[in-house]
């Protein structure tokens, strides 16, 4: 689901393993992990597109019931009713620094063949470069993907998973915790990644649009993980970062996937029950969240299929066929949630 409100965008698996395994016959509902410790329980859900709420399934709304709190992966700006004139004011100076690039431009940091494709979307989309020529290559990306999706005709109003899974949350009274509690906490994280890294990003997310001009992404595919089966497209698009875009799968993949699973243990040392809702792509591969757990010695099992197990990218290295990080605005957008990572 590259069609997500620039959040994480990206956000990241040496990942090995059989290919993504199919659904049980029986499974049709989206797959959710529970960790358990004693009667400590975490559940974890890896969410994708949603065009409705079909994906709140009985299995789905009883667990967060069930939760004390909900973790997601980033909240939006601070409502500006909670800010005093000056901390608004100084709030904005901090994301306009994060968003611009200082002594050099966003072309400076693409590598040349990046560079060269970013100019050619550019005109592809009616960008004029001097309106992307002083943004970070996290603020560029977000320009690229608003133009894309400006120019293509959805027959579908987007819904946002993770803020339906707020609203009820925050219905029931229960706490609210997030990876990057603030825009300015994502934007930070995306503004210090390696320049390498940053150009990587870039590349990836114009190897998603290359993807719909060769009719890769259909939207019967961004849908699948609602019936348990993650699809192709999020399985290539994550072998494809890991294989071509190494720098930025380490921070996007391992690196966060590998803070998510601490913080599920950290959750279960505490007792209850608590629900955690991320892009699937980190759920998914041998570096995904539930496989991380695994190995810091925690039970981890996939409803409603146990016996399946978390889905695994190809040992080889090959292509799949087929294809997910940001903003709290509803902007169709990054890869990461939408075949998320």
């Amino acid at each position: 689901m590259l069609r997500r409100g620039l959040r994480v965008a990206l956000i990241a698996l040496p990942l090995t393993g059989a290919l993504a395994q199919e659904p049980s016959p029986t499974s049709r509902e989206p797959r959710l992990w529970v960790a358990r410790n004693g009667n400590a329980r975490v559940f974890i859900f890896g969410f994708g597109e949603a065009k409705d709420t079909s994906w709140l399934t009985p299995t789905i709304r009883r667990a967060l019931d069930q939760s004390s709190q909900l973790w997601l992966e980033t909240a939006g700006s601070a409502p500006p009713s909670t800010q005093t004139p000056a901390e608004r004011e100084a709030a904005a100076e901090r994301m306009k620094r994060l968003a611009h690039e200082s002594g050099r431009t966003f072309f400076d940091v693409l590598e040349p063949p990046v560079r060269r494709r970013t100019l050619t979307w550019l005109a592809e989309l009616g960008i004029k470069r001097d309106s992307v020529e002083t943004l970070r290559p996290w603020r560029a990306f977000s320009v690229l993907v608003s133009a894309f999706w400006s120019t293509r005709h959805m027959s579908y109003t987007p819904v946002d998973v993770d803020a339906v899974l707020l609203e009820m949350a925050q219905a029931a009274g229960k706490r609210v915790e997030y990876e990057m509690p603030t825009r300015e906490a994502f934007a930070t994280f995306m503004a210090v990644m390696p320049d390498r890294a940053q150009s990587q990003y870039i590349d990836w997310l114009l190897d998603f649009l290359d993807d719909y001009g060769k009719g890769r992404n259909d939207s019967t595919e961004a849908f699948s993980w609602i019936t348990g089966n993650p699809g192709q497209g999020p399985m290539r698009s994550l072998d494809r970062m890991r294989t071509k875009t190494p720098e930025l799968y380490q921070i996007m993949q391992p690196q966060r996937n590998s803070w998510w699973a601490r913080k599920a243990y950290e959750l279960l040392a505490t007792g209850g029950t608590h629900f955690i809702a991320i892009g699937q792509l980190h759920v998914l591969g041998s570096d995904g969240v539930p496989r991380q757990l695994e190995r810091l010695g925690v039970q981890v099992e996939s409803r409603p299929c146990p016996s399946c197990g978390a889905p695994r990218l190809s040992d080889d290295h090959a292509p799949v066929a087929g294809p997910r990080n940001e903003t709290r605005s509803r902007t169709p957008v990054s890869p990461g949630h939408a075949w998320r990572p």
